[in-house]
């Protein structure tokens, strides 16, 4: 199904067993054009397919010479409660009015306000799950554990995302690189296309908060449209600096709620891959980019 095809589809879906229906279909058909590969730190830089359950995707390096267990995206939940959401609300069906509901679903779904408190307890349990699973010698870890014990990181996190956008027929890039100084999972998105500009970074683990004069706070999607510049920089494997004040902006000319609101996000420096690791899954379909346009 083309993108196209997916957004009239979802302009008839209208019950619960409708919705689980559709996105059994596109899984089954992503699925049916997947191929064998392996993916994640140590093994590539970006990744446009969809991760299958024949996709060997490793979110954490080896440890102790001991392989790190395959992450198996095999829980529907996610992806029919945002559907729930978005046929509600057709205007999500634009690219860029899709970085905030899909962030609150990631962080609903592996995630929770105590995880985030306690920042630094939840990445020694994230570890925890995949050393244990390591030493047991398991081939294979479900995303459903990372949902039971709330303790997903930028991998899990930017690896859900990148399956939801394939499952509505965006073309999206898994990156595995940098974020500032510290290895980083995030996505790049390509509304016009595969070879097309812009391209868009999209960050499901961050977020741009905004608080009105009463105190009231309100969290959007972390998003930026890159220039022809960034992309090409950040395609050469060179940190480039993310400046989030246009996207600010432009979210609170999307959203009145938001307007007379100070927003408040944290720039930072992106680059794909990190140092001695450069290698890219789809050059072909991302290097020499055509220009394009994209209304915001």
């Amino acid at each position: 199904m083309t993108k196209e095809d997916i957004k009239n589809k979802m302009h008839e879906l209208k019950t619960d067993e409708e919705i689980e229906t559709f996105i059994k279909s596109r899984i089954e058909e992503l699925e049916s054009i997947a191929q064998e590969k392996v993916v994640g730190q140590g093994y590539t830089t970006t990744f446009d397919d969809y991760i299958s359950s024949k996709v060997s995707f490793k979110p954490v390096a080896s440890l102790d010479d001991k392989e790190c267990p395959n992450l198996i995206y095999d829980d529907i939940e996610p992806y029919c409660e945002l559907v729930k959401i978005l046929v509600t609300k057709h205007a999500y069906l634009n690219e860029l009015f899709l970085f905030t509901p899909i962030m609150f679903e990631i962080f609903d779904y592996m995630s929770s306000q105590e995880s985030v408190d306690h920042m630094e307890d939840t990445v020694i349990e994230r570890h925890l799950l995949y050393f244990i699973a390591m030493q047991k010698g398991r081939e294979n870890i479900s995303i459903k554990e990372f949902h039971n014990n709330k303790c997903a990181c930028c991998s899990e996190n930017a690896g859900l995302a990148h399956n939801i956008f394939k499952i509505l027929g965006i073309d999206s890039q898994y990156v595995v690189g940098k974020r500032e100084e510290e290895r980083h999972a995030f996505n790049i998105i390509f509304p016009n296309g595969y070879g097309n500009l812009p391209a868009v970074l999209f960050d499901p683990s961050f977020r741009i908060s905004f608080t009105n004069q009463k105190g009231n706070r309100y969290s959007m999607g972390y998003f930026k449209v890159l220039t022809s510049e960034e992309y090409n920089n950040m395609l050469s494997g060179n940190a480039t600096l993310i400046d989030l004040e246009k996207s600010a902006r432009d979210l609170i000319r999307y959203y009145p709620v938001l307007m007379g609101c100070i927003p408040d996000y944290e720039n930072a420096h992106y680059r794909i891959g990190f140092a001695g690791s450069l290698k890219t899954e789809t050059d072909d379909k991302t290097s020499n980019a055509k220009s394009g346009s994209y209304v915001i």
